[in-house]
């Protein structure tokens, strides 16, 4: 991992590539400068082999290479350090991306707990039947592994069940300081509503969209998975309107993706709670040193360290 090398230690690993310039030096000689990344952190590179500066030619932007270096102090950068990149080649399937990928800072055995505690709280018979009935087996290893984003918020493995319990604990504190609410409804809802991106986007590198979830979208996705489980343990469509409804309008209003908007109090709980965890979700995973930093999803800039 790039964040654990010292001076002079060598490196062979899948990394990501972002080429800053490619020139030829005073010695007439081609050279290449750039950055090298992996989950762990980033360093700059210096490369001087011929052959690895044609390659490099191809990256667009950035790429995913099989890199082998040895880190140097840097020529460019007093006091600074560089990876000098011996060997650039394509990856191949065997090889191994896992230090590409980010993760989670949170105890994912602690959260898969609270899942179930969560899941054993619902007392509704339909509601904990569907609850029992999704959450298990394959589908659950997948859903404590699969991001909750591409790039946005929670894009890392173990995202899903990070956003849907803290999601689902939000909407239980609002909930419960109100009269009249459904709570075992309020916590199927949270706990459901995006257990349809386990279809969209994929655990592999860079967690790609699937082609279901470019046709279909999570939103429908969940509530079609929801509709299959009920089918199956042969229930009354009517018996989960109301939890269809709260999956469906999660995102609040048509604009911002739902098919319908929302129209009960459990429903506007859980979309809230949605999307105040999705925004806080923003400054948690912030890595820089400047004080402001613009969000992409929030289209502004935020205030990072006080």
């Amino acid at each position: 991992m790039i964040k654990d090398l010292h001076i002079g230690d060598k490196i062979t690993q899948a990394c990501i590539c972002k080429v800053i310039k490619i020139g030829i030096g005073n010695n007439g000689a081609p050279f290449a400068r750039g950055t090298l990344e992996d989950k762990s952190g980033s360093l700059p590179f210096i490369c001087f082999e011929a052959s690895n500066v044609e390659k490099m030619k191809e990256v667009v932007i950035s790429g995913v290479y099989m890199v082998s270096g040895i880190l140097e102090n840097s020529k460019f950068d007093a006091g600074g350090l560089q990876i000098n990149i011996k060997r650039f080649v394509d990856i191949l399937p065997e090889d191994d991306v896992s230090m590409l990928m980010p993760e989670g800072d949170f105890d994912k055995k602690a959260y898969e707990e609270k899942l179930q505690g969560y899941i054993r709280m619902v007392k509704t018979p339909a509601l904990a039947m569907i609850l029992k009935n999704v959450f298990q087996g394959d589908f659950l290893e997948r859903f404590c592994k699969n991001p909750a984003g591409k790039q946005y918020h929670h894009a890392y493995l173990g995202g899903l069940l990070e956003h849907s319990v803290d999601v689902c604990a939000l909407a239980l504190s609002m909930a419960l300081t109100m009269d009249d609410v459904n709570k075992d409804l309020v916590v199927a809802g949270a706990l459901l509503h995006d257990i349809g991106k386990v279809r969209e986007i994929s655990q592999s590198y860079g967690f790609t969209y699937l082609d279901e979830g470019r046709l279909i979208g999570h939103v429908t996705m969940s509530a079609l998975m929801v509709q299959e489980t009920a089918s199956k343990l042969h229930m009354q469509a009517s018996s989960i309107d109301q939890l269809l409804h709260i999956i469906l309008s999660h995102h609040g209003e048509k604009e911002k993706g739902s098919p319908v908007d929302c129209s009960t109090k459990e429903a506007f709980i859980v979309h809230y709670a949605d999307e105040i965890n999705s925004i806080m979700n923003q400054f948690d995973n912030y890595k820089g040193k400047d004080k402001w930093e613009y969000n992409k999803m929030l289209k502004r800039n935020i205030l990072q360290k006080y």
